[in-house]
């Protein structure tokens, strides 16, 4: 068997154990079938089995101990390429993260309008200010107005010059549409005020950056508040 061929059989083997440990199949703690099982179950050879557990490893789903069980890790010490997958479990922990992706958005958004009132450029603002447009136009459905609202977001991320800001947002925003129908009940009529979009562009452009994340944060507020109900 070439190295790709093992590349590829470890990868299948590592995603579907990965799927098993997130969706609660396999607990925090519990062991896992050792490499002799694991080879006999998945017809391969166990050196595939090996470096499928390194890949979980490294991906900070299990822990390896030489001589003893390879074990699962706790879910919340895996990496943030872990998110967007552990978000569609069932159950407190999904809810949870759910939730505290939501938060870090509600902070980013704040700060990220702020940074813009110091630096956005015309052509920024006027993207943002189109979006904003966009975003209160009469009779747009809430799924419309949910992936308007996050390009406004990324923008922010965008102005802000801060790569690992951007990439956060892109983590964020892979959780949040991955669950997009859990959010939608925040965009309803009555729920969802533009006018914040709005009047945080109308700030920017006066460089006010203390309006412009009180109203970014006020928007995202509204979220949480609706969230923290359920």
């Amino acid at each position: 068997m070439d190295g790709t061929n093992r590349r590829s059989i470890a990868e299948r083997i590592a995603t579907t154990l990965e799927a098993e440990i997130v969706k609660g199949h396999l607990q925090p703690g519990d062991a896992l079938p050792s490499e002799r099982e694991l080879a006999e179950k998945y017809a391969v050879n166990r050196s595939s089995v090996r470096e499928a557990m390194k890949r979980l490893e490294a991906w900070g789903l299990v822990k390896i101990r030489q001589g003893g069980a390879t074990r699962v890790a706790n879910l919340l010490d895996a990496g943030l390429r872990l998110l967007p997958t552990l978000a569609e479990r069932e159950g407190p922990i999904a809810d949870a993260i759910l939730r505290d992706v939501h938060e870090v958005r509600a902070l980013l958004l704040g700060w990220g309008a702020e940074r813009a009132a110091e630096k956005a450029d015309s052509k920024a603002l006027a993207r943002l200010d189109a979006l904003a447009k966009r975003l209160a136009e009469p009779g747009a459905e809430a799924r419309e107005l949910q992936e308007l609202d996050y390009e406004f977001f990324e923008e922010l991320m965008v102005v802000s010059g801060n790569q690992l800001l951007m990439l956060v947002a892109r983590v964020v925003r892979d959780v949040y549409f991955r669950g997009a129908e859990r959010f939608l009940g925040l965009y309803g009529a009555g729920v969802f005020e533009p006018e914040h979009h709005a009047r945080a562009v109308v700030a920017m452009r006066v460089h006010d950056a203390r309006t412009a994340g009180e109203e970014m944060r006020a928007h995202a507020h509204t979220g949480l508040r609706l969230l923290e109900k359920r």
